[in-house]
């Protein structure tokens, strides 16, 4: 309902924004769920830079930092290779790229390489040095085209029948970029044999001698969907018209996180029944509702406005800037001093999670008030323009990571940890933050834990951050603490590091020293390791 609001308003400028849209439209600040919703609906009818002109406050965890996070608070990168095809110049230099930030490679089922372990500072450096032989944005955090796969086709399998690689290059050139309710998959076949899956694809093509069959509504995940036949010995102009309309269509249609398998599930049956895929033909093929000609110049506005985000960050030092690891200091702190990296085959990997209730799991400091007896002062982190509107942004003092929130929808700010309780990770400061019934909240950005910014109480919960006061004087940044050595004994990034599981035997180490009773409970309930 909100996507047609916005597509039909007359004067589209009255509706390209948060802002705009939530004074029209809305009330409140937002939250985690609503803004990530108004941002892919901006994304798929305007498609600016998603972290220009405040966008970057819409965004989910992955697509704020266009890279998706890992257990422990890394990044992956994901480049684009279209089609599958790649050059020995970009394989070498993925090696190079891998070898330089000690980055964990692997394949994925979607022909293409990931490269995991990135600290967020990092990223611009290594998308700077993929970008030097071609590569672009994959848009592996994006709900947009993820691939086309291909299987090798007529230029060298003796079965196929058309050329399915470069048609898998050309279709995912087209749509790269564009961004949709739910991600996209698509596969070219080059014959019947099927190689790529394409009817196991939102949309696939399978070589025909006349063609192509074009499919469309598949989908493979939890629930695996078979694609229908939506025309059939096409050619690769016609696929493309069909192709277009189809995913605009879904584009404006279907709801916020919905693949296109359900939303097409659920579309009314066609004049002569025949179930959804005959009410497609008549939009898509016939034109049975009128709005063709809308669905072809919408499609071709995103391909004509389509930028490689990723370029555009490493080409632009403001937008670089975003990925600074503290708003307050040059200096940064390495993944593995925020949780172990262990060996796996060679390569490194962050250490498992202990379960939920085990230690280094739902931290609690040892006390709600646990500075109120020390001295304090007022500590300046920096000038206002170092901390972007409606967003958070770390900071460091000592060893301990704090999160400086501006929350400019309601001309306030925040401080608190910037480590998660939940898992001990340096996330919150990547949290989207909004309101629930009208209470200031961070949302995780790993789980999703609620977290009220004026007392740090979980919302639906137990845990609890600790929080800080913060003021603005004259245009600098100043937070009221205590001093360093008692900040970075409760907070430091050090003593909160998270170890793999097999370093830390609490039950054993309690057994042997017969603790009181009592304490070891209390041990257990903090999450913090005991060294004997």
């Amino acid at each position: 309902e909100l996507m047609a609001l916005i597509r039909t308003d007359p004067d589209i400028t009255s509706v390209d924004s948060f802002e705009k849209i939530l004074a029209k439209h809305g009330h409140g600040d937002g939250c985690e769920v609503c803004k990530p919703a108004v941002g892919s609906m901006l994304a798929s009818l305007v498609n600016g830079v998603i972290l220009e002109d405040g966008r970057d406050a819409l965004q989910d965890t992955n697509d704020r930092s266009m890279a998706n996070m890992q257990r422990g608070g890394s990044y992956s990168v994901v480049p684009r290779v279209p089609g599958g095809e790649i050059s020995p110049e970009q394989l070498i230099t993925l090696g190079n790229v891998a070898n330089k930030y000690g980055l964990y490679s692997k394949i994925t089922g979607a022909q293409r390489v990931d490269l995991f372990g990135a600290a967020k500072y990092q990223l611009p450096d290594i998308w700077e040095d993929l970008g030097k032989v071609g590569f672009e944005s994959g848009h592996a955090y994006g709900k947009a085209l993820r691939t086309v796969k291909s299987c090798v086709g007529s230029t060298w399998c003796r079965y196929g029948v058309q050329d399915s690689v470069s048609f898998a290059v050309r279709v995912e050139n087209r749509y790269k970029g564009v961004r949709s309710p739910h991600k996209m998959k698509s596969a070219v076949s080059g014959c019947v044999r099927e190689c790529a899956e394409a009817q196991g694809k939102d949309f696939g093509m399978i070589a025909t001698e006349n063609g192509y069959n074009l499919y469309v509504g598949g989908n493979g995940g939890v629930s695996p969907v078979h694609a229908e036949l939506l025309a059939a010995d096409i050619d690769e102009d016609t696929v493309l018209k069909y192709v277009d309309r189809y995913l605009m269509y879904y584009i404006l249609t279907a709801d916020r996180l919905e693949r296109t398998a359900p939303w097409q599930m659920k579309l009314p049956g066609g004049k002569n029944g025949g179930g959804p895929i005959e009410h497609l033909k008549e939009v898509i093929i016939e034109d049975s509702l009128g709005i063709c000609d809308e669905l072809d110049k919408r499609m071709q506005h995103l391909v004509d406005t389509y930028h490689d985000e990723w370029a555009v960050v490493v080409n632009d030092p403001e937008l670089r800037a975003k990925f600074k690891q503290f708003a307050n200091t040059d200096k940064n702190i390495k993944r593995e001093e925020q949780i172990e990296f262990v060996d796996m085959r060679g390569q490194l990997r962050p250490a498992d999670w202990p379960a939920d209730g085990q230690p280094q799991t739902n931290w609690q400091a040892p006390d709600d008030d646990i500075f109120a007896r020390s001295e304090k002062s007022w500590v300046n982190i920096g000038n206002v323009k170092n901390f972007p509107p409606n967003v958070g942004t770390p900071i460091l003092v000592g060893d301990t990571q704090l999160a400086v929130f501006n929350n400019a929808q309601r001309g306030e700010w925040y401080c608190t940890q910037n480590m998660c309780p939940h898992k001990q990770a340096f996330v919150l400061s990547q949290g989207i933050i909004g309101d629930a019934a009208g209470q200031p909240k961070v949302a995780c950005p790993l789980h999703k834990k609620q977290f009220a910014l004026e007392d740090g109480k979980q919302l639906g919960g137990d845990l609890k951050i600790l929080t800080f006061p913060i003021k603005v004087v004259n245009d600098e940044i100043e937070v009221e603490l205590p001093a360093v050595a008692e900040l970075d004994a409760i907070l430091g990034t050090n003593g909160l590091r998270v170890m793999k599981s097999d370093c830390i035997d609490l039950p054993g180490d309690a057994i042997k020293i017969n603790p009181k009773k009592g304490r070891f409970e209390n041990v257990m309930k903090s999450g913090q390791s005991m060294i004997i």
